[in-house]
């Protein structure tokens, strides 16, 4: 209770604070993740979060989903400052494989087990990351359970386009990202890389990260583009022991990824507009030998989408999209199985403003090989008014195929478990008080149905098995602030939830408020960050001590395009500890996180 009232105190407190601006969280006026087709924010009857290249620059993260923790209603799960930062929305997660990720919409996910390998995810040549939150499969398709990630890459956007940017800090970390690229009157080029390396804070914790990305492009006529961008990453994540595991234990895993992907679009700009992207990811996973995982994984894709803008102001869209999924794993014995699977979906979806009402309509059936057939229906509404207010409500529908780890791989495995399911029903509004000040909150009843859970077999052997047994009813409300005034820049974001009995690793209480300076060369931020009613078993179980930390960036400009940075995470050197669902059950747990760590830097931007 007592942290309820904190939370409401310091969010709707700021509404009599000194005018102010925001640095972590925006509601910019464009979008295009939540329906595929640029709206503005205000038309979106998803919850959609957005965080800028500026913020990105000055919020001090290390990968892309690091970088959405402010965002309300999400939840990152990591064991340091680097590796796995693995994202929750509004409680739904599993490890990265209840989320759809995407790369300038590609889908980005290790085919075997479904997941999401987020530190393959550096921020060397993003532009931009867009986050729906809710169920959004009508659109996205399998794994868009719980929200949608969409990681924008940049452009080159000069004649000479040069960034670079080299830091060091505490145990030893150094990172360095450099691009460089070329834009002329009808094409771009831009490459970027990215090193990093930490011996970690805790023993069998270091880290070694590289990544090169490419993104070019070429307009042929004002009518179509060809549009090309790929990277590939590979590095080592040793993982540390577990805050409860006994002094004795001496940690050795460690994992190492290979991670590639690829697409070719070419964009269409006539009557009718649209793409049509092939795309193909890759990756090779090793583990340590003690447990013995070494696999290949691939997916290939094509992407059809079609919109078309009608003069009576009704949005047409839809699309079909192909997928061949597959990989092997090399066992010791010298034994090689394979797995592979189809899937094909169609979407529809209808848009029309009626004065200041929006209306949208859509669904998609999806096929898979395996495990059936998949409809996912959406509905939304928006309402605006003269007064700056803007009401949306929306149902939605998720959808997951099972992965080859549930269907085909282990012991457990069932070739007859049928895709998992969302529905999401939510309300929200949004209201700019002032042109400096802007509220959003939304509220959400989350179920899910047909969950995979490992369970006793009926009908043994083996006497467990992988069936559709799991259910839960999920609450929230979500609220974000935004101030801004000349030079300074406030935000804040209040995140409650009820999880009912399904409380392990997901916090019912968040709250994130940043304040950022930015006059003349001098440009500062700090971060506070809550978490309150967290636990590391179900039903309100094994309580997790609620924590506070403070982070401070300092930034100031030398010359025109030369700027030297230091921050400072958690400065009062809070000691905390935070619960990560890792592969394996006895790699979930509770893992110590970083004192006060220090980082200084100095960054170029032509």
């Amino acid at each position: 209770m007592k942290f309820t009232l904190i939370i409401i105190n310091l969010i709707f407190g700021t509404l009599n604070a000194a005018p102010s601006d925001s640095v972590v969280l925006t509601l910019p006026e464009v979008v295009i993740t939540a329906e595929r087709v640029p709206h503005h924010i205000r038309d979106l009857a998803a919850s959609v979060s957005v965080v800028t290249g500026e913020q990105l620059r000055s919020s001090g993260a290390r990968t892309a989903t690091d970088a959405l923790s402010m965002l309300p209603g999400v939840f990152v799960q990591r064991t340091g400052q680097f590796g796995r930062t693995d994202i929750d929305i509004r409680g739904v997660g599993d490890k990265g494989t209840q989320i759809a990720v995407l790369i300038d919409g590609r889908p980005e996910k290790m085919s075997l087990f479904g997941c999401t390998v987020t530190h393959t995810l550096p921020l060397n040549n993003v532009e931009r990351i867009e986050l729906v939150r809710g169920p959004l499969s009508a659109l996205y398709g399998s794994d868009a359970l719980g929200g949608v990630i969409n990681i924008i890459t940049r452009k080159a956007t000069k004649p000479l386009d040069l960034n670079a940017q080299l830091a060091y800090g505490s145990f030893k970390t150094f990172q360095s990202r450099l691009s460089a690229g070329t834009r002329w009157q009808n094409g771009h080029t831009l490459i970027s890389f990215a090193k990093d390396i930490s011996e970690g804070h805790l023993p069998n914790s270091q880290y070694n990260g590289n990544d090169i990305a490419l993104r070019a492009g070429y307009n042929f006529s004002p009518a179509f583009d060809l549009d090309f961008s790929g990277k590939y990453f590979t590095g080592v994540k040793h993982e540390p022991k577990k805050a409860t595991d006994p002094d004795t234990l001496i940690a050795t895993g460690w994992n190492q990824y290979s991670r590639g992907g690829l697409d070719l679009t070419l964009g269409l700009r006539q009557k009718i507009n649209g793409i049509f992207k092939l795309y193909r990811n890759f990756g090779e996973h090793q583990f340590d030998p003690k447990d013995g995982w070494h696999s290949t994984d691939y997916t290939n894709g094509a992407l059809c989408h079609l919109h078309h803008r009608f003069a009576f102001n009704n949005l047409v869209q839809g699309g079909v999209e192909f997928k061949n999924l597959g990989g092997t794993w090399i066992k010791s014995d010298t034994s090689k199985p394979s797995w592979s699977r189809n899937q094909f979906d169609i979407f529809l979806a209808d848009e029309q403003t009626i004065g200041p009402f929006i209306a949208t309509l859509g669904a998609r059936f999806a096929r898979d090989n395996i495990s059936g057939n998949a409809f996912a229906p959406k509905f939304g509404c928006v309402g605006k008014t003269p007064f700056g207010t803007a009401l949306r409500l929306n149902v939605n529908k998720g959808f997951r195929f099972p992965p080859f780890n549930y269907t085909s791989i282990f012991p457990p495995k069932n070739a007859e478990l049928l895709p998992e399911i969302t529905w999401n029903y939510e309300l929200g509004l949004s209201q700019e008080i002032a042109p400096i000040l802007k509220l959003d909150i939304a509220g959400f009843i989350l179920k899910g149905d047909n969950l995979i859970e490992r369970a006793p077999n009926p009908t043994p052997p083996p006497y467990y098995k992988f069936q559709n047994k799991g259910a839960f009813l999920f609450k929230g409300i979500e609220t974000a602030l935004e101030l801004n005034y000349r030079f300074i820049t406030l935000s804040g974001t209040a995140t409650v939830n009820d999880f009912g009995v399904h409380t392990r690793a997901r916090p019912g209480q968040k709250l994130n408020f940043a304040l950022s300076l930015h006059p003349g060369r001098f440009s500062g931020t700090i971060n506070f960050n809550a978490v309150g009613r967290y636990y590391a078993a179900d039903s309100s179980k094994d309580p997790i001590p609620s924590y506070q930390t403070v982070d401070l960036r300092l930034r100031y400009r030398l010359l025109n395009q030369l700027h030297i940075s230091a921050a400072v995470e958690n400065i009062f050197n809070r000691n905390y500890q935070a619960f990560a669902s890792l592969p394996g059950e006895s790699s979930t747990g509770l893992y110590q996180m970083p004192g006060r760590a220090w980082t200084i830097g100095i960054d170029f931007n032509n």
